[in-house]
């Protein structure tokens, strides 16, 4: 068999447009163009926890790495869970279904004109038994910056108004299309250069689904988990107008008058139990620091 062919070949399992690449210490799916860069071990540094070429996000869980793959600029960073879950198990899954899913995710959003950052390989590496280490490689957001990074600039108002109309207009046309992101928050709605200015793209799609229909109380859920994530990093040092925020909602909430006296209700009521619970904790701790450096993005 000709070596090229035993290093990545395609397979019935594998989604359209994707390869099963085998490098050093993983097994991948990638695009045709990273194939061989992949199983040459270039993305293999991934797996490493401490490898220097991982930086501090600047918001959110993880180290990212921004890097080339055979030219293509891209970003690549381990899988790792959140909550108890996380403290226990860390980047440690049953299979490789999980990161696997994430290629049909952001296929189905592009589809829906959501946009998204392209999944050039995910690639998986056994732990022990049934458990794996999981790494995703995403093509860079040209000009990449997450709506924590935006809001530390303090752009001008004008700058700020499209950034946060468009903002709502994706996370409207997300659930519109039946898409419930699983950790909506400030890290993951990503700004970046596209033809008409400032685009925003929903991004680290772990865990996220898509429903028949995405009904009032999961809309409101996934508010008010961007909502916390904003007084969480953003606030303390960037508080938005009370203007902008109410651009933000009606931008949202488009000409449904009924929706938006709702949800400025019931995020009014869980700001409220932030102040009083969770705020004082993030102060205390400086945890509503979400941390420092670019590359954080993605």
């Amino acid at each position: 068999m000709h070596a090229d062919d035993a290093a990545h070949r395609a397979r019935p399992g594998a989604p359209p447009g994707y390869r099963e690449v085998r490098s050093p210490v993983a097994e991948w799916m990638a695009r045709p163009e990273c194939a061989e860069a992949i199983a040459q071990g270039e993305a293999d540094f991934l797996f490493a926890p401490h490898d220097r070429r991982l930086a501090p996000r600047a918001a959110g869980r993880g180290r990212l790495a921004r890097f080339r793959i055979s030219g293509v600029p891209a970003v690549g960073k381990r899988a790792l869970r959140g909550g108890l879950l996380g403290r226990l198990l860390g980047g440690l899954y049953v299979g490789r279904a999980r990161g696997l899913a994430q290629i049909d995710l952001a296929e189905r959003l592009e589809r829906a004109g959501i946009p998204t950052a392209e999944i050039l390989a995910v690639g998986s590496r056994r732990a022990f038994g049934p458990l794996h280490q999981q790494a995703i490689i995403s093509r860079a957001i040209p000009r990449a910056q997450n709506l924590y990074e935006a809001a530390m600039e303090d752009a001008p108002w004008r700058r700020r108004r499209v950034i946060l109309e468009r903002s709502a207009d994706l996370v409207r046309a997300m659930h519109d299309a039946g898409f419930l992101h699983a950790d909506l928050n400030v890290s993951n709605l990503v700004v970046g250069e596209g033809a008409e200015g400032d685009r925003v793209h929903i991004v680290d799609l772990d865990r996220g689904r898509f429903l028949a229909r995405v009904r009032l109380p999961e809309r409101v859920s996934n508010l008010a988990r961007l909502l916390r994530s904003y007084e969480k990093w953003i606030a303390r040092r960037g508080r938005l107008s009370a203007r902008e925020e109410i651009l933000f909602l009606r931008r949202y909430c488009r000409s449904d008058r009924r929706l938006l006296r709702t949800l400025r209700k019931r995020l009014g009521r869980y700001r409220a139990r932030l102040r009083f619970g969770h705020r004082p904790w993030w102060a205390l701790t400086a945890s509503g620091s979400a941390g420092q450096g670019r590359g954080a993005a993605q």
